[in-house]
């Protein structure tokens, strides 16, 4: 065993306490002090459970988490078995363009849905416009419009798990049970989809907790009756009120733990159920199924249903982007650059921030990243897997526990947070576990004796790492910085408790502008700038990636 592994690996496991065990124990830590006292006790935690209201929202969370994941479910299936199994062209746009809701702030998706879908939106006005409705009909505002907007903004975690098992069936479980003479559907719900459970479970229990994470949706659409939003509103809004502050601080300590029991439980329940084929007759494309005409044309317009849905948002949010006023007509009459003036001259600020922050956690995300994938697929080191397992708890923790934990843990005693640089530490803290997941499996990827071959020739570790492995993890590397740097990029939940004047994000700006009520047109040239970006590397990610991004986040080893 390498002394210097040993040391490495020290090293890493000092910056994750730091940065996130130390923050996350003193945010456990406040929600035992009881009001006014320095004194600990469950107190809090009783007057949650003896509240209704709390309990409410808690049975509303629930409730909302269970219908997206059946939504997602519902559509994720078909999605992903298309994509997986079918040839056909535009495959890279369609799976791009499905990808491009994870990547995109939820909040921006509700604004652009609100102007098409809402009371005088689009869709109501051309409905009145042709005589089909005398009234508007109540689209987006409620709990249906909250499921649909959750439900597409996750649909690519079960789109991306599903299509990693799909390819990875040996096509030889299959073709038994035709053999046998199994149907397609039969053979599809008795073969095909029970050996994709573990897949699918990887993906289901994130797309399950972000109803727990999410608490600036159900503001905008008006559902305020939600464990993470009541925790928001007593913490940001009522922070001198101490009694509800610690209530907040509580609900968001809840809202963690249940995240991190259903993972784990989803963790242990996946490993339980994996199952390997002992022919491994698999391709890296998996098995291909060429469709009869009708099939194939359901699957293309199946495909380019999710595409216009998902493009509304960009479309919309362009088209108010570029327009002045937008009320009382479907689709606006006057145009304007004088949007991206006011944001290019007068609020540069904004996007220097963005790049700025992001640019920097994803510096330390792959400077950590890196050395972290190396230690745990290629070294024996005591813990590397709790070290694997920490980071990627991440994935489950709700940006809100960050963002409160480290305002809790680096205001006073260590003033981390009343600087800057508290910004792209809290990023990296948050979008760690999406860089390592990539970084990982390239590692998994790339042959070990390649490596020792370079040592037998009298190559040092450093120099192999440069010479040998650096170039052949080069296209994980590309995707996992690309994906670390958009999910980073538009990263708000945490990010909002710790910015001051002169730190806000275009995230925050848009967040701004429609909680002071100014003109919508602002942030929506905004979020279209996001979009842009966003979108260009999503396509740049898919197009590298190839299947990295579905080996990333499948459960095989």
């Amino acid at each position: 065993m390498s002394r210097g592994n040993n040391i490495l690996a020290a090293f890493l496991w000092s910056i994750i306490a730091f940065l996130i065990i130390y923050p996350l124990s003193i945010l456990l830590k406040e929600s035992f002090t009881i009001t006014g006292t320095d004194i600990w006790g469950i107190g809090n935690y009783l007057e949650f459970f003896k509240d209704t209201y709390y309990l409410k929202t808690l049975g509303n969370t629930l409730l909302l988490s269970t219908y997206v994941l059946i939504t997602t479910t519902v559509f994720g299936v078909p999605l992903a078995y298309i994509l997986a199994r079918y040839r056909h062209r535009g495959k890279t746009v369609f799976t791009a363009l499905i990808l491009l809701p994870i990547v995109l702030p939820a909040f921006a998706g509700v604004f652009a849905f609100i102007i098409f879908f809402g009371k005088y939106g689009t869709a109501n006005l051309l409905l009145m416009d042709l005589g089909l409705i005398e009234k508007p009909i109540n689209f987006i505002y409620g709990l249906h419009g909250l499921v649909f907007v959750q439900s597409l903004h996750m649909l690519p975690f079960i789109v991306l798990g599903l299509s990693a098992g799909f390819t990875n069936i040996d096509p030889a479980f299959e073709e038994a049970a035709e053999v046998e003479g199994a149907s397609g559907f039969w053979r599809f719900i008795t073969i095909t989809l029970p050996l994709c459970t573990p897949s699918y479970l990887a993906g289901a229990v994130l797309v399950f907790l972000w109803p727990f994470t999410d608490w600036l949706t159900p503001m905008i659409l008006g559902q305020t009756d939600l464990l993470p939003s009541v925790a928001y509103i007593n913490i940001a809004y009522h922070f001198t009120d101490m009694h509800r502050k610690y209530m907040g601080i509580v609900a968001v300590v809840i809202s963690a733990v249940f995240c991190i029991s259903l993972f784990l439980l989803a963790r242990w329940w996946v490993e339980k159920k994996k199952y390997t084929g002992l022919s491994k007759g698999t391709t890296s494309e998996g098995r291909v199924i060429e469709p009869g005409p009708l099939l194939k044309t359901g699957a293309y317009a199946y495909l380019t249903f999710i595409a216009v849905v998902v493009l509304l948002v960009p479309i919309v949010l362009g088209l108010s982007a570029f327009s002045r006023r937008w009320v009382f007509e479907p689709f606006p009459t006057y145009w304007t650059l004088e949007n991206f003036r006011l944001i290019l001259l007068e609020s540069p600020l904004l996007i220097k921030n963005s790049f700025l922050f992001s640019g920097l956690a994803l510096v330390f995300g792959v400077a950590f990243g890196l050395p972290a994938a190396y230690i745990i697929v290629r070294t024996r080191v005591p813990g590397k897997d709790a070290l694997d397992f920490v980071i990627t708890l991440m994935l489950a923790f709700p940006g809100i526990a960050v963002g409160v934990g480290y305002l809790l843990a680096f205001w006073d005693t260590i003033p981390l947070a009343q600087y800057w640089i508290i910004m792209p530490l809290a990023l990296f803290a948050r979008r760690l576990p999406y860089f390592l997941r990539m970084a990982h499996a390239s590692y998994l990827q790339l042959d070990i004796s390649l490596e020792e071959a370079a040592e037998v020739s009298g190559a040092g570790r450093l120099r192999t790492f440069m010479t040998i492995s650096l170039p052949l993890l080069l296209k994980g590397v590309l995707v996992g910085v690309m994906m670390f740097f958009i999910m980073a990029f538009q990263e708000i939940s945490t990010a909002i408790f710790l910015y001051r004047g002169g730190w806000e994000t275009l995230p925050i700006g848009i967040y701004l502008n429609w909680h002071r009520g100014m003109e919508f047109g602002i942030a929506a040239a905004m979020a279209f700038l996001m979009i842009v970006i966003t979108f260009i590397l999503l396509l740049i990610a898919s197009r590298i990636g190839g299947n990295m991004l579905k080996a990333a986040w499948s459960t095989d080893e």
